[in-house]
């Protein structure tokens, strides 16, 4: 069976549930949008979009629409670029910051679909801290703790694969929150 043919079954097998489409998947070209929960952000919307003669590309709205992006938060998604291979960060035309991979025909099949899907969730978690400008409303992240990730099975497959790829990291401590002056003064934490 052909990779386009096959694109719904192993998004179904890989236990991603398609929240919207276009074109059925005979067409030349067509889009499947799934919801995917990393570690540590959630609710990343990821678009699968097959294109005859070009392949499956994947991209992730990163951010929200219409936000004003530090230029050290955007040259923090430039050195990911770098830093992690088969992903790139761009700007749509309306400037929203989108995370993308892409596999050729000849290279998709069930499981690498799979790791490019966890491989976008695993950069947005270790991102999270540094970009959530880009992220959130004035860089305040949702309160995703005690939240159950919807595709924890999805993650335990390819994650020990598309960590193995990418530099060493650790999650950035908490930072402490120092008490300003006037707070001191009128004794506040």
């Amino acid at each position: 069976m052909s990779p386009e043919a096959s694109i719904d079954a192993w998004l179904e097998s890989l236990g991603l549930e398609v929240v919207a489409s276009a074109g059925a998947s005979g067409d030349p070209a067509f889009s499947r949008d799934i919801i995917v929960d990393g570690d540590r952000r959630f609710d990343l919307r990821i678009t699968i979009a097959w294109v005859s003669g070009v392949g499956c590309l994947l991209w992730a709205y990163y951010g929200l629409e219409a936000m004003e992006i530090p230029k050290r938060i955007y040259a923090r998604m430039l050195r990911a670029n770098f830093d992690y291979a088969f992903v790139k960060f761009a700007m749509t035309d309306d400037d929203r910051p989108m995370l993308m991979t892409e596999l050729p025909a000849a290279a998709l099949n069930r499981d690498e679909l799979g790791r490019s899907v966890a491989r976008l969730a695993v950069v947005a978690d270790r991102l999270l801290e540094e970009t959530a400008p880009a992220i959130a409303d004035r860089g305040i992240l949702p309160d995703w703790s005690g939240r159950q990730a919807r595709n924890r099975r999805l993650m335990d497959a390819h994650r020990a694969d598309v960590v193995s790829a990418m530099p060493e990291w650790e999650p950035p401590r908490p930072r402490v929150r120092r008490r300003s002056l006037i707070g001191r003064l009128m004794g506040r934490a």
